[in-house]
């Protein structure tokens, strides 16, 4: 503990704006989590490797959240430096759209559609950033990010600042490359076509709209386990809608969304996505994968 506080220290006395004991529950979607020991905000996206570097140098476990939509922080809280990255510049030139990774999605669709860019249209709806959405390839009605890079500026803690094409980021299903090499997204350029007026994106947002619950909820808690069949369809047809453990519920609107009622911890999260994901095996013999991230006081990833 004197360890830490000493690291602490040194921390702070390079970025004396740091703050201590935050509680993370007031940053996720699912509104869990318990106070990080260090906590900053990342306002310039170049900002973010220098917090990465100092944190390595003082060998302070960090946590780079954004949106806080695909998130479960434990209730102990977070052993280490949490970057809240807040960096939502958004540009855009012609066809192209630069943004900085922490930029919600939802903005660089809305400011798209205003220059009568399409395209992501589709994936109005979606919570979170898009520094998110191309690190898991987010994607709704047919569409998805990765569709649409053009480069990725990253940070990686080896070789510094490089940018990446499309290419570099093998792109598939809810996936990137970035899954596995943890490298930071800094800003996003995507390359959009016009926007086509008689598309059916008022239809998406009407469908999104009544078909998805609001209150303590996130994205889709499992991906789709084939391109055909949906998590959400399995969970209801196993029936699991209205499913409760503690104070995290399935919804009875949407069998893939689980809806903290006011008093929910990660355990009954943790409890609840094991005994779907146990149950639509025992019934369909399909395996269900998180497409949420839980992580444990240090950062170690909870498995389901």
């Amino acid at each position: 503990m004197e360890e830490n506080i000493k690291k602490y220290n040194l921390f702070k006395e390079k970025f004396p704006q740091v703050r201590e004991n935050v509680e993370l529950s007031q940053f996720t979607a699912y509104k869990i989590g318990g106070p990080a020991d260090l906590y900053l905000e990342a306002r310039d996206s170049y900002d973010i490797p220098e917090f990465v570097e100092k944190a390595l140098e003082l060998e302070i476990p960090y946590y780079i959240l954004g949106g806080g939509c695909n998130i479960v922080f434990s209730d102990v809280g977070f052993e280490g430096l949490v970057i809240h990255n807040k960096a939502n510049g958004i540009e855009i030139h012609g066809s192209r759209v630069v943004a900085e990774s922490g930029a919600i999605l939802g903005v660089v669709i809305a400011k798209a559609r205003e220059k009568e860019l399409g395209g992501i249209i589709n994936m109005v709806g979606l919570p979170g950033t898009i520094g998110g959405a191309v690190y898991g390839n987010a994607g709704a009605h047919g569409v998805e990010i990765g569709d649409f890079v053009e480069s990725v500026k990253l940070f990686d803690k080896d070789s510094g600042v490089k940018e990446e094409g499309p290419e570099y980021f093998q792109f598939s299903y809810r996936s990137s490359i970035l899954k596995k090499t943890h490298e930071i997204v800094l800003s996003v350029t995507l390359l959009l076509p016009p926007l086509d007026q008689n598309d059916a994106a008022l239809e998406v947002v009407k469908f999104r709209a009544a078909k998805q619950p609001k209150g303590n909820v996130a994205g889709s808690f499992f991906k789709n386990p084939r391109a055909n069949e949906s998590a959400g369809f399995l969970i209801d047809k196993a029936g699991l809608k209205g499913t409760r453990e503690g104070g995290i519920e399935v919804s009875l609107l949407h069998g893939n969304w689980l809806m903290n009622t006011g008093n929910g911890t990660q355990k009954n999260v943790v409890d609840l996505a094991r005994k779907i994901k146990k149950e639509v095996y025992n019934q369909f013999k399909i395996e269900l994968e998180p497409e949420n991230i839980v992580i444990d006081e240090r950062g170690n990833k909870v498995d389901i």
